[in-house]
């Protein structure tokens, strides 16, 4: 999780500077259309801090450019909206925000040599290592940005930088020490595999019986109802060429393309199984009404959930109503009569049935009961030593395996003991164990400190001034 939490800091946590115009070109996204209750350009406001839509738009380019740079791919607009960058774009922004107004209330201010002296040092507006104010001009009159705009975005970040540098970022030798010892201990392993095909499963008709019992709910007859039914194939319509052209003259407002209408040999196939459906439905409508009003006699039967599933569901859905059911090119018209109460089949019916659910349980009892016995006395093999974030896999087991085996060893107390994994028994001893001095998880834990004191920031301050999110579509 730490390792994770490291890759993708920079999602997490407020991005503090500009991604210096790497969004040349890029152009302006189609947002949709937003309700702007505060101001036109105010997508947000935190405090007294406006969120432009600018802002938000160079700072949703600016995690498109990253990702591209990270990933090297680009994601379009569909797939930026199903991982949710707009969600990020505006909380980075609000983030910032809140950062802003407690930097202003504790009297920082950005001064206007700063902010041109950062403009001045971005590489981007400089030609042969100087500043181009052409160039400046014309980079974002390309992204549609006005200079006292941009400028001012420059001095927002800089006061951000300002007020974050004043936060504690590095832990403390005694917090590196506590912090780091599950990520740096390591575990000599004795391991053995057993196999649920090598253990024996005996299974007593009590047990049965007792699970049959506390299950019983699970083992009722199928939903079935007594009813009068009628239905009408849309295959078994007799549709004449008369009948068809009738169709097609009296409908010839659904049959044409860009304004013209399609001849009737054209689509003349499709014009009948039009139709037939036109004709069915009608036919059923027709009957059902009948049917309701006990006008005609449907044929009398018992439907069942097991015999026909979708069709029960469809008379669940329309309660007491007799209407046409389209089931693959079927209309049923089905009038209830009677709902059959759903009895509890007898546990020598259902036997075989019982069997098969409980033995997954019987099998994990009969996995533990075997690892138990043998824990204490197994010799195993040898396979070395192993932390948390080990990526070498444990011989015999994949990668995914092989990480939920010492996860769940790194999360037991005990010398020895087992891991149950699908079809596998996995018994293991420690035999010796080291910690590793490591500088790579010692900055790890810097910027976890870090995390955890923005997190704790931004929940402070998200209590001490107010968020108003505008970003909201129209529905």
């Amino acid at each position: 999780m730490i390792t994770w939490m490291q890759q993708n800091k920079k999602y997490l946590i407020i991005t503090i500077w500009i991604s210096a115009i790497s969004f040349i070109a890029a152009g302006m996204l189609g947002w949709g259309a937003y309700n702007f209750s505060s101001s036109q350009n105010a997508v947000a406001k935190v405090g007294k801090i406006n969120i432009s839509f600018n802002e938000l738009n160079l700072e949703y380019q600016n995690i498109l450019n990253n990702y591209e740079e990270k990933q090297g791919k680009t994601l379009d607009k569909e797939q930026a909206d199903m991982l949710g960058v707009e969600n990020i774009a505006i909380q980075m922004l609000i983030n910032q925000a809140l950062l802003e107004n407690f930097a202003l209330d504790s009297g920082l201010r950005i001064s206007n040599e700063e902010v041109s002296k950062q403009i001045s040092n971005t590489s981007s507006f400089q030609k042969n290592g100087v500043f181009d104010t052409e160039l400046y001009k014309e980079i974002l009159k390309q992204n549609r940005i006005k200079p006292l705009e941009y400028e001012e975005m420059v001095r927002k970040k800089l006061l951000v930088q300002k007020i974050s540098s004043a936060f504690p970022a590095i832990a403390t030798p005694l917090e590196k020490d506590v912090m780091s010892l599950p990520i740096n201990l390591q575990d000599k392993l004795s391991i053995q595999i057993i196999y649920s095909k090598d253990i024996k499963v005996n299974i007593t008709d009590s047990e049965l019986k007792e699970f049959y019992e506390k299950n019983k709910e699970s083992y009722k007859e199928d939903k079935s109802f007594e009813v009068e039914m009628i239905k009408y194939n849309i295959d078994d319509i007799n549709a004449n060429e008369d009948d068809i052209k009738a169709y097609y003259e009296q409908n010839q407002q659904n049959y044409t393309n860009n304004g013209v209408r399609k001849s009737f040999d054209e689509i003349k196939e499709q014009i009948k199984d039009d139709y037939k459906n036109w004709r069915a439905k009608r036919n059923a409508l027709e009957t059902s009404v009948k049917l309701r009003d006990s006008k005609i006699e449907g044929k009398k039967t018992i439907i069942s959930q097991k015999d026909n599933k979708e069709l029960i569901n469809a008379i669940q859905n329309i309660g007491n109503k007799i209407e046409p059911i389209l089931l693959d090119k079927t209309y049923w018209i089905v009038k209830v009569i009677k709902e059959n109460p759903q009895e509890i089949k007898e546990f020598s019916s259902v036997k075989e049935q019982v069997k098969n659910d409980y033995y997954p349980k019987a099998q994990r009892e009969a996995m533990i009961k075997e690892a138990k016995s043998r824990l204490n006395v197994f010799k195993g093999n040898n396979i070395g030593f192993y932390g948390i974030n080990s990526q070498k896999t444990i011989p015999n087991l994949n990668q995914l395996e092989s990480q939920q085996v010492i996860a769940e060893i790194f999360n037991k107390n005990d010398k020895n003991g087992y891991v149950i994994l699908g079809n596998k028994v996995i018994l293991y001893n420690i035999l010796e164990q080291k910690v590793l001095k490591n500088d790579y998880n010692a900055r790890i834990l810097d910027n976890f400190k870090t995390m955890i004191l923005e997190q704790s920031m931004f929940e402070f301050l998200s209590q001490k001034y107010k968020i108003i999110n505008n970003l909201k579509k129209d529905s």
